[in-house]
């Protein structure tokens, strides 16, 4: 109990001393065991993304489904295209029936599959854009749960602060 209530208080003073000036932080985490040697964890642990969003949000535009492909969302990549694809067809077909017989509600149809096309359209950039900003989290998230202790109480990571004022 000891033993966590003084780290908990180091972490306090590290982090409520932040307001002196001139003071800067660098954490540094240093070898973390991972089974998967070709994952640069520098990379996937970083604030930037690994894939374009805006790259993901304009090949959605252009093809619903092509930002979840390159995400490596297939599946996601598939309905998103279905769904696209129904869309207008479904627009297409109540047009023409509107053209043929000239009834109000195909009409109505009509504009209804329009604004859902729309909502289905920028939903899928949306996704795609979110899917881009995530991409690897997973991966990310299994290679933070791998720092393990050992048995004589030792993690197997390091944690390196450094302070320069």
């Amino acid at each position: 109990m000891m033993r966590v209530s003084v780290i908990t208080s180091f972490f306090l003073v590290v982090l409520l001393s932040g307001t002196m000036h001139g003071q800067h932080y660098r954490y540094i985490v240093e070898r973390i065991p991972s089974s998967v040697s070709d994952i640069d964890t520098s990379k996937l642990l970083s604030d930037r993304p690994l894939k374009s969003p805006w790259g993901a949000v304009l090949r959605s535009a252009v093809l619903p489904g092509w930002g979840q492909a390159y995400t490596d969302h297939y599946a996601k990549a598939a309905i998103a295209f279905s769904l696209n694809s129904l869309m207008i067809y479904q627009i297409y077909h109540y047009e023409k029936e509107w053209r043929r017989e000239k009834n109000e509600s195909f009409r109505s149809k009509r504009n209804l599959y329009s604004w859902y096309f729309a909502l289905t359209y920028v939903l899928t950039m949306v996704d795609a854009y979110v899917d881009a900003w995530l991409y690897k989290f997973d991966t990310a998230m299994s290679i933070s749960h791998r720092v393990k202790q050992k048995e004589d109480g030792q993690w197997y990571g390091e944690l390196q602060l450094s302070f320069s004022f």
